[in-house]
């Protein structure tokens, strides 16, 4: 793939799912003696550190832009560059979920005059 240009960054907080909390009587029901298996506890308690964790939503503008697809953009810090960069149809803009973390590297880079990354679909680890 060619080469490509970040030229802009916005932030913004990731939105919330609204919904019902989940309830968990696990402690509850232990306490009357009963006890089991809950299932899809661990989905829950991921999808919680999730956004707790990579609360920003960071966009990049691109020139050129690419694609609509997943990517890696290679040169941005590491931090930038765990989750990927998704590519909306029609749209030069790359968003992503990061953490506070990871959104000071990318700042950081941001304010060096080199601002050129190599994009690479994004294949994530299962």
């Amino acid at each position: 793939m060619q080469e490509t240009t970040v030229v802009g960054l916005s932030v913004r907080p990731r939105p919330k799912k609204r919904g019902l909390p989940s309830l968990d009587l696990g402690p509850f029901l232990m306490f009357f003696g009963i006890s089991g298996v809950e299932h899809g506890k661990q989905e829950r308690l991921d999808r919680q550190f999730e956004l707790e964790h990579f609360f920003n939503l960071v966009t990049l503008t691109l020139n050129p832009p690419l694609g609509p697809g997943q990517y890696v953009l290679k040169g941005l810090p590491h931090e930038a560059n765990k989750r990927g960069w998704t590519v909306e149809q029609g749209s030069q803009t790359a968003s992503s979920p990061l953490s506070a973390d990871g959104l000071e590297e990318l700042r950081e880079w941001m304010g060096g005059r080199q601002r050129r990354v190599q994009p690479e679909p994004f294949e994530p680890l299962i």
